[in-house]
């Protein structure tokens, strides 16, 4: 009996304390000399009418140091939506098309620093006061344009380095980072911002869904105030970068659909 009593204790003391999670490590070791392309493809509601808006830039990692250099171009633009729906979307990147921007990346895959950001920004500042040129006062285009060249003129330079390594970030989110590979997964707070609406705090749980040679598959699942987002992402085992994310954002009745991909360069 003495034996059973002593098994017992440790079943029970078994399931008081489940065994930990694996924690995965995710490498940060991207391709160096490869030029890779990256879309992103969002849907929205405008006017009861599903609108795409698309994105498409070409990458290229390099060694700096103990980090690595980033370096990133917006090579073209497109969209369904009428003028006056996509007009925000085209000042914000139009200026942008064609303009190299080489960023700094700590080990960890952390964006800190951007080489010739005064030229970078004087460029994006160029195809703003183009783009009024052209468009008369009146005119969605020129009215967007003036509104995001209001918005540039009050950042800080640590303003414009976070706006502009905004859309690359995402592809470093996991690099040099641990998963959890347990049903309970792990809690995430962070922001939901989107063309739907001002930016929200939110949290919820990111799990892992599948480990395969190819990729880690993972699901973030978060709520906030009137705000439902859910995550899929597809990280690479070997370079530790998201190669692929889709984000369904709902706001009330509406509800945002975005993708992004990242692959070899045709």
């Amino acid at each position: 009996m003495k034996s059973l009593g002593g098994l017992a204790a440790f079943l029970l003391a078994a399931i008081a304390h489940p065994a930990a999670a694996e924690r995965i490590a995710i490498p940060f070791t991207p391709p160096v000399g490869q030029d890779l392309a990256y879309d992103i493809d969002q849907h929205r509601p405008i006017a009861g009418q599903d609108s795409r808006f698309s994105a498409h830039r070409t990458v290229r990692f390099e060694r700096a140091g103990d980090g690595y250099q980033l370096n990133a171009v917006l090579r073209s633009l497109d969209s369904d939506a009428t003028d006056a729906a996509a007009a925000s979307f085209r000042a914000a990147l139009t200026p942008l098309i064609g303009v190299e921007m080489r960023f700094h990346l700590d080990p960890q895959g952390k964006i800190v620093s951007l080489d010739d950001d005064e030229a970078v920004w004087s460029a994006v500042e160029h195809g703003l006061d183009m783009m009024m040129a052209q468009f008369g006062p009146d005119t969605p285009r020129h009215r967007a344009a003036q509104g995001v060249k209001t918005l540039f003129d009050g950042l800080s330079r640590e303003g414009r380095l976070a706006l502009l390594a905004g859309e690359y970030q995402p592809l470093l989110l996991f690099a040099g980072s641990e998963v959890e590979d347990g049903a309970d997964g792990r809690g995430v707070k962070t922001m939901a911002g989107s063309p739907l609406g001002r930016p929200v705090p939110v949290e919820g749980i990111l799990t892992l869904k599948g480990r395969a040679t190819d990729g880690l598959s993972l699901s973030e699942t978060l709520t906030g105030p009137g705000v439902d987002v859910r995550m899929d992402y597809k990280v690479s085992p070997v370079t530790g970068l998201v190669t692929r994310q889709v984000r369904t954002l709902t706001v009330g009745t509406r509800t945002l659909t975005e993708e992004r991909v990242l692959r070899p360069a045709p």
